[in-house]
């Protein structure tokens, strides 16, 4: 499985998902292009974006969690809420409150691709959810 992303147009202040973006290279080029249809025949590769890779991991609704995002977990009087972070090796969890870091392992069905969490928003769309 490919993996899928989606980008935080810096400009327009909007999420693209990834069925939107473009991304070229062409050779000899050490960087990619990532544009976005902006009508039929246009392609947009001027705004400065941000790419957030998927985790291959679907929260509790059905919702692809992607990096970024910010995600809440539940189990009886114990939760925590955090978002969504990747190092070189795996996606991780950066706790807001409480301020640890968790594993998806604790919390993910990797056999159904499937995580016990929510997403709830995400750090551009939502940045008051960071704030405790």
């Amino acid at each position: 499985m490919l993996p899928k992303f989606r980008a935080w147009d810096k400009d327009s202040k909007v999420m693209r998902s990834w069925e939107e973006l473009i991304m070229e290279k062409d050779d000899g080029d050490d960087f990619w292009l990532i544009g976005y249809r902006e009508s039929r025949n246009i392609v947009s590769y001027d705004h400065d974006q941000i790419l957030m890779q998927s985790t291959g991991l679907k929260d509790k609704n059905g919702v692809e969690i992607y990096e970024g995002d910010i995600v809440k977990f539940e189990d009886g009087a114990y939760s925590y809420a955090g978002t969504v972070e990747k190092d070189d090796y795996y996606f991780y969890i950066q706790g807001i409150y409480p301020e640890t870091a968790y594993s998806f392992n604790d919390v993910a069905d990797t056999s159904n691709h499937t995580a016990d969490l929510v997403v709830i928003g995400n750090i551009y769309e939502n940045p008051e959810l960071l704030e405790k």
